[in-house]
């Protein structure tokens, strides 16, 4: 533990970790390192969270009342100030993130979309300052900052995350559905779509025909389109569509529902083990932390040591445990310091003292019955000495 007049740092059961010295070089590639983990820091807080949010909700609130035309024409001031604020607001945000970590900014699809979002209603600002009116199609930018809401609920997350993941499997419901489709709009036309004795409304074409198997796909007035169809004669339309719905309905839209349940299931599992990636990365750090802190500390008292001439190392311990806080963490990675690993071994020590006694026990009776039994076994040579040679005993 004590070598000579330095101290090693393992004397109050600390170790260096090798993560330390790769957390120094980290904070080494940056100067401001601390500003940067307080803006970290802040960009997580819930408060920062809630504002941003309630933020979208005032624009998307503010949007709703320029429909208004008389309203917007009142308070168009109002509007053109509150706009730039919320285009401020956005701004300094998208900086504080890049400036966070300007890497794994763009490796988020959310964090893409709110840039995308964000250079968009700065081109539709810089058209409205030039009066150019023929780009009215930037008009839907604005709408859509109600979906940068997304990606402050981690909730609703999970859900866009399940909706773009089904989309491929949907694709292929919906395939099979137009190939469905496809038949009963064929069979239609040839039974119904007669256009002298059939329902040439509705099956006289491939089109009409398409539109009428998705209003009974839908449940659309299907009874009605049936009533139709039959009043012209055709009884077996019944079953026709009866069948439809049973596979076009019941079938296809029940699978698209469970395709939906599958992915979000998936989603929330991957979600869940997210966040407790990041939960265990933050106690790493917070670990890190805490072991930079006090090998900093005994680097310091090292140090001082050698320079020290009139304090002895108890000294220094005492001073050492004054600066700590009572809700200090120390971490101990070695074994031999550790608590858990010195109560276990005092255990065993006084198990193994228990076991001992015991021992002395067993061979204090061990001892006593082959006393015992060589007293009795020497009575009883005695006695047939007697019986065998009397004379002498005599």
């Amino acid at each position: 533990m004590v070598s000579g007049s330095t101290i090693h740092p393992s004397a109050m059961g600390l170790t260096i970790d090798k993560k330390i010295f790769d957390d120094g070089l980290s904070r080494k590639r940056r100067r401001d390192f601390a500003f940067q983990n307080y803006v970290k820091r802040l960009l997580k807080t819930r408060i920062f969270k809630l504002f941003i949010f309630t933020a979208i909700l005032a624009n998307s609130l503010l949007l709703a009342f320029e429909t208004d035309h008389a309203v917007e024409y009142d308070f168009f001031v109002f509007f053109n100030v509150a706009e730039q604020l919320f285009l401020s607001i956005y701004t300094v945000e998208f900086l504080a993130k890049i400036y966070v970590d300007p890497i794994r900014y763009w490796k988020n699809g959310f964090n893409v979309f709110d840039f995308i979002v964000l250079m968009l209603s700065y081109i539709q600002r810089i058209f409205i300052l030039k009066d150019m009116d023929d780009m009215t199609w930037f008009h839907v930018v604005r709408p859509l900052r109600i979906l940068r809401a997304i990606s402050l609920v981690r909730g609703l997350q999970v859900l866009f995350d399940a909706l773009v993941r089904t989309l491929k499997n949907v694709a292929y419901v919906l395939f099979l559905l137009f190939l469905l489709m496809t038949m009963f709009a064929l069979i239609g036309y040839n039974f119904y779509g007669d256009s002298k004795d059939g329902d040439f409304d509705n099956w006289g074409s491939l089109k009409s025909a398409y539109f009428s198997l998705f209003s009974i796909v839908t449940l659309d007035s299907w009874s009605d389109l049936q009533a139709e169809t039959g009043a012209f004669g055709f009884y077996s339309s019944q079953f026709f569509i009866m069948v439809f719905i049973l596979l076009g309905f019941f079938l296809f839209i029940n699978l698209f529902i469970g395709v939906m349940i599958i992915n979000i299931r998936e989603t929330t599992r991957e979600f869940n083990k997210g966040i407790q990636a990041e939960r265990e990365t933050t106690l790493m750090e917070k670990k890190q932390a805490i072991l930079h802190r006090q090998q900093t500390h005994i680097t310091q008292i090292m140090e001082k040591q050698k320079t020290s001439q009139f304090e002895s190392f108890n000294e220094i311990i005492e001073k050492f445990k004054q600066t700590l806080r009572h809700d200090d963490f120390v971490m101990l990675d070695d074994l031999c310091s550790s608590l858990s690993f010195i109560d276990i071994y005092l255990s065993s020590l006084d198990e193994q003292d228990n076991t001992l006694y015991k021992l002395q026990q067993l061979y204090f009776e061990i001892s006593y019955v082959l006393g015992n039994m060589l007293d009795a076994d020497h009575l009883q040579n005695k006695k047939k000495d007697a019986e065998a040679f009397p004379e002498e005993n005599k």
